[in-house]
């Protein structure tokens, strides 16, 4: 099995915060979570879901459809972006039925750069 090369930050690299979710099909969190890590992402919760909607991103986790997961993970700020860009394209989460991706701002939370380190 190939070693996950995981990206390292030093605290005075780690600005502002925050949080990517990731709402997909099962079958694709093993590939996202190894995507955070080489991409500079910190994964920090995974809870299962019941389906990925196609029109509202709050029936995503509604009693229909494919299991899916919801991946919470942190970023830098000047990452977040980035990381959601690549990994939304590496597994078509833009098409309908695929999922959803977008990120939050967390910089305020105490003690969250730790993670980085």
């Amino acid at each position: 099995m190939k070693q996950i090369k995981e990206k390292r930050f030093k605290l005075r690299d780690v600005d502002g915060l925050k949080m990517c979710v990731f709402i997909v099909k099962r079958s694709k969190e093993d590939e996202i979570k190894k995507d955070l890590l080489t991409l500079g992402g910190k994964v920090l919760s995974v809870c299962p879901g019941v389906g990925v909607s196609h029109s509202s991103m709050f029936e995503a986790v509604s009693r229909t459809g494919d299991p899916c997961v919801v991946i919470f993970a942190a970023a830098r700020r000047e990452d977040a972006r980035n990381i959601i860009a690549q990994i939304s394209l590496k597994n078509e989460i833009f098409l309908n039925g695929n999922g959803r991706a977008f990120d939050v701002d967390i910089s305020g939370y105490l003690g969250a750069k730790a993670l980085f380190l």
